[in-house]
């Protein structure tokens, strides 16, 4: 069960509180049951448009502090107004291919590393994949998104994660950090203005190339995750001289940004070369948002399929050294 520590409260004129109280209690308690029918139901009937046009609305409008279970039996404490946050709460999943990807990828023992970890939810996923026996290490460069990745790790006594409070780049140094809007703080970054709106700086960050942040985990990593809201150039190039004492089995998933990458004067295609002269294959992973139109028995997640064209718009790109279709 989810645990809820605040209720929405609309305002109450002195002579209506006791009605007003009451009518916001209401609605409050149906939209947690038809969040519940969304999440648990075994039918499709009505769950696509529950979904739409009351639960997400709802919770998005009145942030709603929460803890909320996850699919893969780890405790998530967040917000329902941040769009991922709010699809945890409702779902207890979030991009359900790159989870089931992970969910495969990984086994008790190995290493994960974690750039741009957010809130920390894929940090608590390969937690329970790798076992007392495997390490994970989450960086996140956002002083206040640090603190939540904090709480959450604590909230489910993740001892086998290292966290880093930095950001990750080709090159030691101070960079600038702007914050992402409360809808969606993960878009916290260290370009200004990706999305057209004006974004505030948040703070100045210490950045280092991720084999100085972490040198053995990276002799010993069997996934490393980034997604830097397109500051992906700087992570990859920095990693560059590290790919040689790499394990072979090392595999890498990143979310390319290409129009945010253009902002900086760089292509996709950049990138894919820099991994193609390493040894590594390519392959595409859609993302992938609610499941709301069918059945939960009858989700089929997607593996990555090798790219073969060229990446026009935001998704996961995995790297792999092994040559197949798909993965």
């Amino acid at each position: 069960m989810s645990k809820v520590f605040s209720s929405p409260q609309d305002p109450q004129p002195r002579n209506l509180a006791g009605l007003m109280q009451a009518w916001s209690s209401l609605r409050f308690a149906v939209h947690v049951a038809a969040r519940g029918y969304v999440r648990h139901t075994p039918l499709a009937k009505g769950r696509a448009y529950l979904y739409a046009q009351h639960v997400d609305p709802y919770f998005a409008r009145y942030s709603l502090d929460f803890v909320a279970p996850t699919v893969f039996g780890s405790k998530v404490a967040g917000n329902t107004r941040d769009i991922v946050q709010r699809e945890i709460y409702t779902f207890g999943v979030y991009d359900p291919h790159l989870t089931d990807w992970i969910s495969r990828s990984l086994a008790p023992g190995d290493t994960f590393i974690d750039v741009g970890a957010n809130i920390g939810y894929f940090t608590l996923l390969a937690s329970k994949l790798v076992g007392d026996s495997g390490e994970v290490v989450a960086i996140e460069p956002s002083p206040r998104i640090f603190g939540f990745l904090q709480r959450n790790l604590a909230l489910n006594n993740a001892t086998n994660v290292h966290t880093v409070n930095a950001a990750v780049s080709d090159s030691e140094g101070v960079v600038k950090l702007f914050r992402g809007f409360d809808e969606n703080i993960g878009q916290t970054g260290i370009v200004e203005s990706p999305y057209g709106t004006k974004m505030e700086c948040e703070c100045e960050v210490d950045a280092l190339p991720l084999g100085e942040i972490c040198p053995e985990k990276m002799r010993h990593a069997r996934l490393i995750k980034i997604d830097v809201q397109g500051a992906e150039w700087s992570v990859v190039a920095g990693m560059r001289p590290l790919f040689d004492s790499c394990p072979e089995r090392l595999e890498i998933v990143i979310e390319v940004h290409p129009g945010i990458l253009a902002l900086q004067g760089r292509r996709p295609d950049e990138l894919l070369r820099i991994f193609r002269d390493a040894g590594f294959f390519a392959y595409k992973l859609e993302k992938c948002g609610p499941w709301v139109r069918s059945r939960p028995a009858d989700h089929v997640t997607k593996r990555p399929v090798q790219l073969r064209d060229s990446i026009q718009d935001e998704t996961h790109i995995v790297f792999s050294r092994k040559d197949s279709d798909c993965l």
